[in-house]
């Protein structure tokens, strides 16, 4: 009985950090950047792991490639990112940053840094470590849940089964 109610209270508690998280970014890239929180995202992804196969970089997104590809046109007819064949293969399509997009990508990492800031400064000094520890403990939780063999993951999979054949 406990457990379903801390569940209950993650539940409400997480969505309700993600949907702020998001809207406090959106005001920020707004103000500071011009650039739309998913696109900002490309950015960051880009200027953190470089050059990237379109594949890598959807993977990296946790989009499918289609969606990656549809992230990339925007910043690609803005000059921001260029489409290049990959150099070992050139079947395939990288991304990588151009001079403006990694000037954008550090304007939108500044501003969010700007967020986090702003976040713990409304912590108390003596309890920051603690919730930075705690949202590691949280994010490793999630991943071994997405993770192949967890239960939770295989749960997850069999009701996206079940509902896809209408039950």
């Amino acid at each position: 009985m406990q457990v379903n109610r801390q569940a209950d209270r993650l539940t409400r508690l997480s969505t309700e950090l993600v949907r702020r998280l998001q809207l406090l970014e959106r005001q920020e890239l707004a103000a500071c950047c011009g650039v739309p929180l998913s696109r900002s995202v490309v950015l960051r992804v880009l200027a953190r792991r470089g050059d990237r196969r379109m594949s890598a970089l959807a993977e990296d997104l946790g989009v499918a490639q289609s969606t990656a590809t549809r992230l990339v046109e925007p910043l690609v007819a803005e000059g921001l990112v260029e489409r290049r064949r990959a150099r070992d293969d050139g079947r395939a399509v990288e991304v990588a940053l151009t001079a403006e997009g990694s000037r954008r990508a550090r304007t939108v990492q500044a501003g969010s840094r700007r967020c986090c800031d702003g976040i713990l400064e409304r912590i108390p000094a003596d309890r920051r470590q603690q919730v930075i520890d705690s949202l590691e403990l949280v994010v490793k939780a999630v991943s071994d849940c997405c993770s192949p063999g967890c239960e939770t993951s295989e749960k997850i999979e069999n009701c996206q089964t079940d509902r896809g054949k209408g039950q």
